[in-house]
């Protein structure tokens, strides 16, 4: 039995006990307290290592515990048993086989660890208080079915680790789906940028080695597809909905007192010579269900992301013309000091100064799109690589979670800059996206708007349909 310090913390028993000294993230890997827990990160992150400590410490801290490990063969599931086994020995516990089940590994205390090769009929007559699936977007979906009942007797914990391996499997399903309330599932990525055990140059020599696809997929934990079109038209079909109502400029309804007003997110996408420029309006509102919780008697309410209003402009409009249009939409009672306006900053520092002294009641964020990897943040400027505004729209479109009012003057275009948009793979590794055809100043305009509500309402915006007020 463990000292008592280290029954309730993991972290303590790795570092003090272990001598592993967990980095930020995986501490809180380590401590989490959700049954369902799904990592996907890049190989050599410590996926395995941080499953091996936290199954010999359920294992150590309660007795007759029952650790099931499935991967895609007995051999990586013998694997991750074999460094439970590591971990025991060093500790000087004595452990040994449980006369079964090969490479298991049976504690003094009556916990076992057995690990099970990734078939269907392996996964009969098992309990399990905790469930771990190694490599699991290459595991079967009918092994992954078949394994999950060993969890209904115990209540037990489940944790799937693995790079990602395109969009397809219960791996993508769990990543991308939404949470039952009994069962929400912590969502954890562990990415090469994030620590330092890969040198950089390594990193580089990787991305010149591999197409975008392969690279995104091994040290970017992204689910990605070689398809070339970026928005399937299922995707459209399920977002653009006739019941959403748009804007409504003309309206004089008073939102003042409103407890669950919405939140507006205004994005401009500066046209050039050849190009449109584009305005959205994004709405993020609260919606009372007439339902209250439990156990605090709050009111519930389901939260919706919906694009309401998208404005292209002819060619060649003046940028003071475009200043005096979104002044004038952000003046709008609904809008004004409750709107965050994001403006297409690239190469245009005198049009954002314009916007700056035009004093409008709303937050001004510049916005610098770039073919980089990382977000740099300069004062409420951000500098955002173009495949994270479009990774946020592909994200939201892919969940359902954003609801496109089919009602809009424009409607029909934005449907077709969508529609008509790709990915295209480019030497070195990375991923060029545009118009296959005509333009894409709205799908532009809309990945900014989308990309900060995302960044700052994603926690709403997953988890239990119904919550209380933010």
């Amino acid at each position: 039995m463990l000292p008592f310090i280290y029954q309730f913390d993991p972290v303590i028993f790795a570092r003090e006990l272990l001598g592993f000294v967990p980095d930020v993230t995986q501490a809180v890997l380590l401590r989490t307290k959700h049954r369902r827990v799904i990592l996907n990160c890049h190989r050599q992150w410590g996926k395995s290592t941080m499953a091996a400590i936290r199954a010999v410490h359920q294992a150590l801290s309660r007795p007759g515990q029952q650790i099931i490990i499935v991967s895609t063969d007995a051999r990586h599931s013998q694997k991750l048993a074999n460094l439970c086994r590591g971990l025991a020995r060093r500790l000087g516990v004595a452990v040994k086989g449980d006369g079964t089940n090969e490479r298991s590994v049976l504690f003094p205390n009556g916990s076992v660890i057995v690990p099970l090769p990734g078939k269907p009929e392996a996964m009969r007559g098992f309990t399990a208080n905790l469930l771990i699936v190694d490599e699991a977007a290459g595991v079967p979906d009918e092994v992954y079915v078949a394994a999950t009942p060993m969890l209904a007797a115990t209540d037990g914990e489940l944790w799937l680790l693995s790079t990602p391996k395109g969009k397809r499997g219960f791996v993508y399903e769990v990543w991308a789906g939404k949470d039952s309330a009994a069962y929400p599932w912590l969502r954890m990525e562990g990415k090469p940028t994030e620590h330092t055990r890969i040198r950089p140059e390594f990193l580089a020599n990787e991305q010149r080695s591999q197409t975008a696809e392969q690279y995104d997929a091994e040290y970017g934990c992204q689910f990605t597809t070689p398809d070339r079109y970026v928005f399937p038209e299922e995707w459209l079909e399920q977002a653009f909905r006739v019941e959403i109502p748009t804007f409504d400029e003309r309206t004089r309804s008073d939102l003042q007192f409103v407890k669950h007003r919405p939140a507006y997110y205004v994005a401009l996408d500066l046209g050039y010579a050849r190009d449109h420029a584009a305005l959205v309006v994004l709405e993020y509102r609260p919606i009372p269900t007439g339902t209250r919780d439990a156990a605090t008697w709050q009111f519930l309410y389901r939260r919706e992301l919906r694009l309401v209003h998208v404005e292209r402009f002819r060619l060649r409009t003046g940028v003071r013309d475009l200043v005096a249009r979104v002044s004038q939409l952000c003046h709008h009672r609904h809008l004004e000091h409750h709107t965050q306006l994001l403006i297409d900053a690239t190469s245009q520092p005198l049009v954002v100064q314009l916007f700056r002294e035009e004093r409008m009641p709303v937050s001004l964020i510049p916005v610098t799109i770039t073919p980089g990897e990382k977000v740099v943040v300069s004062g409420s400027d951000r500098s955002v690589p173009k495949k994270l505004l479009v990774s946020a729209l592909e994200t939201v479109m892919e969940r359902g979670i954003l609801k496109i009012a089919a009602g809009m003057g424009q409607a029909d275009l934005l449907r077709e800059e969508l529609r008509q948009f790709e990915r295209r793979s480019v030497r070195g590794g990375r991923l060029k996206f545009g118009a296959g055809a005509g333009h894409d100043d709205l799908v532009m305009a809309l990945s900014m708007a989308v990309w900060w509500a995302w960044t700052n309402r994603k926690g709403s915006l997953l988890g239990p349909e119904r919550k209380t007020l933010d």
